[in-house]
């Protein structure tokens, strides 16, 4: 909704647009900024999905829906860049072509794969353009809000709330992707699914899983953190 009442002020260029919100979700949002009656000032603006639910069909759904294009979360430069050159006005395709150039000159150490799995450190790395500063921020600030939202994620199941859950463990999965917390994530989307499924007792089972994978996940980026 609040996208919509920026375009019909502002000339953006391109739009990306996340798939699940609150009130509007992206595919209504883009039906909206299509329609000839809206008040958005360029209905042919180029529209990009981006989704954590990388599921067989979400790519046609978003395209049916009136969008351009479609970026798996977590997104990596050089996917995010391949899109802005290809969708953005000639003029602006520059910036694409330095983010391609800075994403390809990293060389992120391998971490072994058990390690990886609770913290790919390596892939946050290339996510972040290997910018250390910003991944410390972005770490701790992750290791704070995921917490609070494990304790919403309790009131939720305590209350009987199926979309107030399927919101929250939606949040940690798309978070824990872009940091690397690779296990933290796979147990997320099994609730996910089993909140869209409406058995909130199957996500009350996996709560005490994903509170140990977050502390293993815990441990593992403080580490990074403290320069460990």
């Amino acid at each position: 909704a609040e996208a919509l009442k920026a375009l019909e002020t502002i000339p953006y260029d391109l739009v990306l647009m996340d798939v699940q919100m609150p009130q509007m979700d992206g595919l209504e949002a883009t039906r909206m900024i299509r329609d000839p009656r809206s008040a958005v000032r360029d209905h042919d603006i180029p529209i990009v999905a981006m989704t954590a639910n990388a599921m067989q069909g979400d790519r046609e759904r978003c395209l049916e829906a009136g969008m351009n294009d479609y970026l798996s979360k977590p997104v990596s430069p050089r996917d995010l860049a391949d899109v802005l050159e290809k969708w953005l006005p000639e003029e602006t395709t520059v910036t694409a072509k330095e983010v391609r150039a800075g994403s390809e000159s990293i060389v992120a150490p391998a971490a072994p794969e058990t390690e990886a799995s609770v913290f790919d450190r390596a892939g946050m790395m290339e996510r972040l353009m290997d910018d250390e500063e910003l991944a410390r921020t972005i770490a701790e600030g992750f290791l704070d809000d995921i917490p609070k939202r494990i304790e919403v994620l309790k009131t939720c199941l305590k209350a009987g709330d199926v979309p107030g859950t399927e919101r929250q463990v939606h949040t940690i999965k798309g978070a824990s992707a872009n940091v690397g917390g690779e296990r933290l994530r796979e147990v997320a989307l099994q609730m996910e699914q089993a909140g869209k499924a409406g058995n909130l007792s199957a996500v009350a089972k996996l709560l005490p899983e994903m509170e140990t994978r977050f502390a293993r996940l815990r441990k593992a980026m403080n580490a990074f953190v403290n320069g460990i």
